[in-house]
């Protein structure tokens, strides 16, 4: 009795290290996106929400790594102004991007990181007070 109860613990404590270390890997292509999206220190706005998804495999489908930042203006700015600053560090960091959409706010750009070709969407929200940009790594 005393040996199973060792194995089942041995076996849970291994378990979890190892669930542990694998949701602390990140891929090549999360970590590249990630710095490229670290030079974002806007000053007219504050980050309200951020997600990631790594590279992968979901319901047998690939997955591409990417981040999703939305920001909201603060003090007197408005979402343009967040909106122009982020696409003013974008080109000032060397994203080769398109001439804005006329008519909407939409700025698309890419960036090569090392191996890989970020693009990146930067949008104003149409019906909330946001500003948000997409990058991503297919």
């Amino acid at each position: 009795m005393h040996q199973k109860k060792t194995r089942f613990i041995f076996g849970l404590v291994t378990v979890i290290f190892l669930m542990l270390f694998l949701s602390g890997c990140k891929s090549a292509e999360l970590q590249a996106i990630e710095n490229s999206a670290s030079v974002l220190q806007i000053t007219t706005g504050r980050e309200v929400n951020k997600w990631t998804h790594d590279k992968g495999v979901t319901l047998g489908k690939p997955v591409d790594a990417k981040i999703l930042i939305v920001y909201e203006p603060i003090n007197n700015h408005t979402r343009k102004e967040v909106y122009e600053e982020i696409v003013a560090i974008l080109e000032k960091n060397n994203w080769m991007g398109s001439e804005p959409n006329t008519g909407r706010d939409y700025f698309v750009a890419t960036l090569q990181q090392g191996s890989f070709e970020i693009s990146t969407e930067v949008v104003i929200g149409e019906i909330k007070n946001i500003a948000t940009i997409r990058m991503t790594i297919r």
